[in-house]
């Protein structure tokens, strides 16, 4: 989907929820290593929008846990922050790298059976 449309729909979605998006999730970091519970607001293969008050700095290495709907197993998937933002609802832009290519594929089937709106 290119062109305005394409525009439309990421309009639509900026600052909100998607369906099947929203997961419980925890974090941490090596230089507080104390679990952070939080909420992805949205998610992908890719990285996740995490909207959280606990705000970690721009470049700090994080370590995400997650649970999908469809399983009991616990991901853990090595993320780096890329943006953040203070203003309501505060939360950080995280993307995921060196994640295992067997866990990239699990998560992919889980979003590609999510309702597009």
């Amino acid at each position: 989907m290119d062109g305005p449309q394409r525009h439309e729909r990421r309009q639509y979605f900026r600052g909100k929820s998607r369906p099947g998006r929203v997961l419980s999730v925890r974090f941490r970091t090596t230089l507080h290593p104390a679990w952070i519970t939080a909420e992805t607001r949205n998610i992908g293969v890719g990285g996740a929008y995490i909207a959280t008050t606990e705000i970690q700095d721009v470049g700090t290495p994080l370590t995400v846990e997650l649970t999908l709907p469809t399983t009991d197993r616990v991901f853990a998937l090595p993320a780096i922050v890329r943006w953040s933002s203070s203003a309501a609802p505060a939360g950080m832009g995280i993307q995921f790298v060196g994640v295992d290519v067997d866990v990239l594929l699990e998560l992919n089937d889980y979003f590609s059976t999510l309702t597009h709106v």
